[in-house]
């Protein structure tokens, strides 16, 4: 009797153990392999590959407090300079509480709220996920169709379509 009581309180907690480190996990939408697209006078182009994965949480310690809200990192690297870049990128901050809406300097934040809309921020430049064939509006009179849901924009060089394989 005292084996079965063993035996079941073992079952007990690994069943247990498994339901909390299964609720710790988040959906990851970002780890992935890219490809980047530039269209230039309707003609498409692939001139990047883009490796993005998941790296350890960034250390509140070390970090702006703004940005304590979320401390999720991913790693970035371009095949196009054979990976010896890193680049660390973030997700766009939103915290309503303390009144951080990266989204809403693009007119998102409503899209981002909706579940229609996540941005990552490099620096230099950010990717986003929407629906395939969403027209995304910058500002008043520039828009974006983006075929694929998955867009980047880069300062000096524009928008591109990514294409995740």
């Amino acid at each position: 009797m005292d084996f079965m009581k063993k035996f079941f309180l073992m079952v007990m907690l690994t069943g247990i153990s498994c339901l909390l480190s299964a609720q710790k996990k988040e959906n990851d939408i970002w780890s992935g392999t890219y490809r980047v697209n530039e269209i230039k006078k309707g003609i498409t182009t692939t001139t990047d590959t883009l490796v993005v994965t998941r790296i350890k949480d960034a250390d509140p310690k070390e970090i702006p407090a703004k940005e304590k809200s979320d401390l999720a990192r991913w790693s970035m690297t371009s095949k196009r300079d054979g990976g010896q870049d890193k680049i660390t990128i973030k997700r766009f901050l939103f915290d309503v509480e303390d009144d951080r809406d990266a989204y809403k300097e693009f007119g998102w934040t409503k899209l981002h709220k909706d579940g229609k809309m996540n941005c990552m921020d490099g620096g230099h430049f950010f990717i986003c996920q929407t629906q395939p064939n969403t027209v995304v509006t910058f500002g008043k009179n520039e828009s974006y169709v983006t075929k694929t849901g998955i867009f980047g924009i880069w300062l000096h060089y524009g928008v591109v379509e990514l294409q995740k394989k």
